[in-house]
């Protein structure tokens, strides 16, 4: 460590909008870009979620310190070069000197202190983790900020992103209740290259661009529209209608993925955002699945390679362990979900009667609620597959889906539910999105953390252990040991290391620049636009 990330000059390129012949292509400004999502975003501020809907606004409207290439290397953003000290206790950041906030007060070193300590260390379900050890936050002067920590946090720069560490305006917010602030829901103000217009509820939500946005020419639309569609086969329709220009894999129905490549007028991306998986939480504190052994029964009763055809239609392979295999260095192959908890009816009957839940006059054992996303591509089809794989073995399930807000409520606020369906991303480390499903949390839970209530204190050691240290080997033997005490206790089940594939209209440009689907929006362009403003 001790490198220093020197500040390149800003080139642009468009590598990543891979197709033959558009490597010579200029950008244009000018048009408006639509962007389907699912739902009403529950907030639109960046710093105190990880909600789907929210950031695919408001990280439009937001920075982050950095973003993450394609790569998953950390690039300039609000802070134009960092450091990081030997011991890894220390980060320092040069910020941008020319950002302002949309109201047009001037970006400093006071905001990203006021964010970190009393907003992302307080609020956000993932990155509070980052801050848990937290010395103190210095600003020197007004475009330098040093992070000290009392122990080191191995991805803190990688949750430095809008996604994971969106920066809030500290004159908005310093003295308020955060999570109540007005500007949470209108009339946000960014640094970002667009600013908030209007928010037509169950419509839509209008962002213009911000002619004083910090990089000088940027951002090239004139207008990004959010247009709220509960319906996922209406995005698609839309979509090739013209009348929507963007799906994020999250809202895109897989099975018309294979369509829409022989559309012309459509763009297709894969791997489009960091590794991530579809998982089944179970409630602990309801009987009978506060038995792990119902769990393993359960987990074997779950037909996941029909789930990962019919549902997901071939896009990912079945979870091998809690943490997802594109994250080589962390994944134990040594534990291995299909081999401990493969498809087997009749072996989860057996264990069922062996635990006492034998069947009733009807059949069933116990009954279970399901709660899910209804807006969520692919959740229904899970649902009914899991609910018929169950049917077999004797457990009887109550399908609930709901709308994104209610799933929140149900799920994180109250823990109303036996089983639910959530989609979560690692965010590149495990420590950034995947610990959070496992470690012990307060009641109520904070959203998409731990709704289950497992609790085991060996693991949260483990947890704490692998992030404590910026060694890599020390990190992965923690991390392995933790996998094999979640397998052992199945709080969560992995149903899919999922891939992502997000759909556009071949009428833009520099959609995936950033590893993240919400960053860099500010190089999105319009081949019809014109060559200058």
């Amino acid at each position: 460590m001790g490198r220093v990330v020197a500040v390149l000059a800003f080139l642009l390129t468009f590598a990543m909008d891979a197709s033959p012949g558009r490597a010579q292509e200029m950008p244009r400004y000018g048009g408006t870009l639509v962007v389907a999502i699912g739902a009403n975003p529950e907030t639109l501020n960046p710093a105190i979620t990880t909600g789907v809907e929210a950031l695919a606004v408001a990280c439009k409207m937001f920075n982050g310190l950095i973003y993450l290439d394609r790569n998953w290397n950390p690039e300039p953003e609000l802070a134009k070069s960092w450091t990081i000290s030997q011991d890894g206790l220390a980060y320092t950041f040069k910020l941008v000197e020319n950002a302002r906030w949309h109201d047009g007060k001037p970006f400093t070193s006071a905001d990203v202190k006021f964010t970190f300590e009393e907003v992302l260390a307080k609020f956000h379900p993932r990155t509070r983790l980052a801050f848990a050890n937290l010395d103190r936050v210095e600003t020197p002067d007004a475009h330098t900020v040093v992070v000290r920590f009392k122990k080191p946090y191995a991805p803190f720069l990688q949750q430095m992103t809008c996604q994971e560490g969106g920066i809030l305006p500290k004159h908005l917010y310093e003295g308020t209740d955060i999570l109540k602030n007005p500007r949470n829901l209108d009339g946000p103000i960014g640094t970002g290259p667009f600013r908030w217009q209007s928010w037509t509820r169950g419509d839509n939500i209008v962002m213009v661009r911000n002619d004083a946005y910090f990089r000088p020419g940027l951002p090239y639309l004139d207008r990004v529209v959010a247009k709220i569609m509960p319906d996922p086969t209406s995005r698609i329709l839309a979509l090739e209608a013209g009348e929507v220009d963007y799906i994020q894999s999250f809202f895109l129905l897989k099975q018309e993925v294979g369509r829409l490549r022989t559309n012309p007028n459509v763009q297709v991306k894969q791997d489009t955002d960091l590794p991530g998986n579809f998982l089944v939480f179970f409630n602990v504190e309801r009987k009978p699945i506060e038995d792990k052994r119902v769990r393993q029964a359960l987990a074997r009763g779950v037909n996941r390679r029909q789930i990962l055809e019919q549902a997901v239609f071939g896009l990912g392979a079945p979870g091998k362990s809690a943490i997802h295999v594109g994250l080589k260095w962390a994944h134990n192959p040594d534990v291995d979900y299909n081999r401990l908890f493969p498809h087997d009816p009749a072996k989860a009957n057996a264990m069922l009667d062996a635990i006492g839940l034998r069947r009733g006059a009807d059949g069933t054992r116990f009954k279970v609620r399901l709660v899910y996303n209804v807006a969520q591509a692919g959740f229904t089809p899970m649902a009914e597959i899991i609910r018929n794989n169950w049917k077999d073995i004797g457990v009887e399930v109550t399908l609930e889906p709901v709308e994104f807000q209610l799933t929140m409520d149900k799920v994180y606020t109250k823990r109303d539910f036996d089983v639910s369906i959530q989609p979560y991303t690692t965010a590149g480390d495990p420590a950034i999105g995947i610990t959070r499903a496992y470690t012990t949390t307060p009641t109520p839970a904070r959203p998409f953390t731990n709704p289950t209530g497992y609790s085991n204190p060996k693991l949260d050691e483990l947890f704490a252990r692998a992030v404590a240290t910026p060694f890599r080997e020390e990190r992965r033997k923690a991390y392995f040991e933790a996998q094999r005490i979640i397998a052992e206790d199945l709080p969560v089940l992995n149903l899919i290391d999922r891939t992502e594939v997000d759909v556009a209209s071949a009428k833009f440009r520099g959609l995936w620049i950033s590893a993240q689907p919400y960053d860099e929006w500010d190089r999105v362009w319009w081949v019809g636009g014109k060559p200058s403003r």
